[in-house]
């Protein structure tokens, strides 16, 4: 065995409720991630201790973890998608509602919800 250096181990909140103890690598050993490990417990020199084995990778039993470009963008286009079916579906209800009044004029031309915020205007024709 080969000491390879010292960690303190901290603790890692996956949600609310749920703690896992954390041990950090050196950096040197930043290749490992996303590997799979068995971890054991064991005594050593009279005191407890983590033994970690790696796996060799297999083509069969590799974890394989999806794709972050291939989830963003099959998320992405199912949004696209949503988005343009309530534009559709709103303007489809704007088209069949003919008692609905017009923004140009009227009522519907008035930007303020509130009428006491109106001017009125009388005109006198002679």
């Amino acid at each position: 065995m080969q000491f390879i250096g010292k960690s303190k181990i901290s603790i890692l909140h996956s949600k609310p409720g749920v703690s896992y103890p954390l041990i950090r690598l050196p950096q040197q050993y930043s290749h490992l991630i996303g590997e799979t490990a068995q971890l054991f417990i064991t005594n050593y020199e009279g005191k407890k201790g983590l033994f970690i084995l790696l796996e060799e990778p297999e083509s069969e039993g590799k974890v394989v973890k999806q794709s972050l470009e291939t989830s963003i963008e099959s998320r992405l286009t199912s949004i696209e998608s949503k988005i343009d079916e309530l534009n559709n579906f709103l303007l489809k209800n704007n088209d069949d509602n003919p008692n609905e009044l017009s923004k140009n004029n009227g009522l519907g031309a008035i930007r303020t919800p509130d009428l006491r915020h109106v001017k009125a205007r009388i005109f006198v024709i002679s």
